[in-house]
């Protein structure tokens, strides 16, 4: 059963836990390397034509991101889209919150200056200001359930500083050496003829 030694649960050995141990079948362990899941295919994925706005923005950002860290691949498209369009979503309540911050503070002001027409009821400008302040309440609940959702979705991409220590990323290609053209050269050049 899995869980901690404290839960009452066993911890999973690995593979050559179990091999020192003397337990290890292949019939219920896999085949030698089957820890390790397979690679997904490296690449670019399509960007889809839904996305606009601060959604098509993100995406073009983190695919950017992902091509620099090397951990961008062609099956993370959907994954990237959800991202991607819960990131648009959240940057448009943000907008709608800035714009009814905004209203807010005209009809404050105005209420303030009293300098309101006689035709227009103060107790309506008085409603329209509690149900202003509602939204704004809505909008704090939206803006902090997608700010959390969004970080969710960052985790799992590796883009936040405790995800970035979980991420395997292919050891780069050794550097050539200037100089070893040269030195071959000179080897040869170097040998009696």
């Amino acid at each position: 059963m899995p869980g901690t030694a404290s839960s009452g649960g066993r911890n999973r050995k690995s593979r050559d836990e179990l091999a020192l141990a003397g337990t290890l079948r292949t019939d219920r362990h896999g085949p030698a390397g089957g820890d390790e899941p397979p690679d997904p295919p490296k690449g670019r994925p399509p960007t889809p034509p839904e996305l606009a706005g601060h959604a098509l923005e993100e995406w073009n950002r983190m695919v950017e991101r992902l091509e620099v860290n090397q951990t961008l691949a062609i099956v993370d498209d959907a994954a990237l889209y959800q991202y991607c369009s819960l990131f648009g979503e959240t940057e448009d309540v943000q907008d709608a919150r800035r714009e009814n911050t905004a209203l807010v503070a005209t009809l404050q002001a105005a209420i303030a200056r009293n300098d309101t027409d006689a035709d227009v009821d103060l107790s309506g400008i008085l409603a329209q200001l509690v149900k202003l302040r509602q939204l704004d309440a809505k909008y704090t609940t939206q803006l902090r359930q997608g700010h959390m959702a969004v970080r969710s979705y960052l985790v799992e991409f590796g883009m936040t500083p405790s995800a970035r220590s979980r991420v395997k990323v292919p050891p780069a290609p050794p550097a050539e050496d200037p100089m070893a053209e040269f030195d071959d050269k000179t080897k040869t050049d170097a040998k009696p003829a």
